[in-house]
């Protein structure tokens, strides 16, 4: 039997291991790439599961501008973006729609804050709805001469109305929030705080006038019962032509809403003004005036107490 030379077995030695070494090579290379495959399609089914619906703008809209469901495209945008306040569409149907008592729901508009360009990812910080619009000409208004429910509390939603001594009823501002005035520590019976625009402050100046001169007649708050479904009334006071003139004149209200303030002013006035005006008419200039700088001269006075009251609870001291 012929036997194998040392250099030849030694040989076939060294082939057989490095072939056993090149296999373990190659079975530890495909474990990895094994794990790193496996690693990259657990990763890869985590970021797709961290992921959330997003709405994406289909198109440009400017600061001030209304934002409709129509207008937004639903995108899946990883967990870095979903967490920046992005909102998904039930988010975006949650602001702009409301529900009555009744069941039925009802449209809220939602509206850009910023000019917003064509496929941007909405946020919360973007948008607001009409109710929460802030514009430009908003301030804080001192009222004392309204007539305030019982039980009206800080952070309350009411509606100002106007009812005349024949019993016609006129809603003036529709939906307002309340603060309360506080006194150093003690709310004032009589005094309220409501956000108005421009043109809500002239229109509550006309009312106020309207109900100094016309005697029995009734400025008042009423609150709403669910303010968060309820929608707001649709205004039907309509101020004097004096005050319309003045609405359409005045450069501190938006243009857009001034013309349609004046127009819808101008075509409902005979239908809601004619009451106020009869019940003016049968009044004499003079008792008129007196009327009103006796109103004025009440509120002025009240709204003096209540500042020295309000110093003194501050300070120690009167105005």
């Amino acid at each position: 039997m012929a036997t194998m030379n040392p250099l030849e077995k030694k040989a076939r030695s060294s082939f057989i291991k490095g072939i056993l070494v090149a296999g373990l090579i190659g079975v530890l290379i495909a474990a990895l790439l094994g794990y790193f495959l496996y690693k990259k399609n657990e990763d890869e089914k985590a970021r797709i599961a961290a992921q959330r619906e997003v709405t994406v703008l289909s198109t440009a809209v400017k600061s001030g501008e209304e934002i409709t469901s129509d207008m937004l495209t639903i995108v899946k945008a990883n967990a870095e973006v979903a967490t920046s306040g992005a909102i998904s569409r039930a988010d975006f149907l949650d602001m702009s729609e409301a529900v009555d008592e009744a069941g039925n729901i009802l449209p809220i508009k939602v509206i850009a804050k910023i000019d917003i360009p064509e496929k941007s990812i909405i946020t919360q910080d973007m948008i607001m709805t009409e109710e929460d619009a802030v514009t430009n000409d908003l301030r804080e208004q001192e009222y004392n001469m309204i007539i305030l429910p019982a039980n009206l509390e800080e952070g309350d939603t009411i509606d100002i109305r106007f009812r005349l001594p024949s019993g016609e009823d006129y809603i003036v501002l529709p939906k307002k929030k309340v603060k309360m005035s506080d006194l150093g520590g003690t709310y004032s019976a009589d005094t309220i705080i409501l956000n108005v625009t421009e043109e809500q402050m002239l229109v509550m100046s006309a009312v106020i006038v309207d109900a100094y001169q016309i005697n029995g007649s009734k400025l008042y708050a009423n609150k709403y019962t669910e303010p968060g479904i309820q929608t707001a009334a649709t205004p039907t006071y309509v101020p004097s032509y004096e005050t319309i003139q003045l609405i359409s004149s005045n450069p501190n209200i938006v243009t857009t809403a001034r013309n349609e303030l004046v127009n819808r002013y101008n075509e409902t006035y005979n239908s809601y003004r004619s009451a106020i005006s009869s019940a003016l008419g049968s009044i004499d200039e003079g008792s008129r005036t007196s009327a009103v700088e006796s109103g004025t001269s009440s509120e002025v006075a009240s709204q003096q107490t209540e500042r020295r009251t309000y110093l003194d609870s501050m300070y120690g001291v009167e105005e």
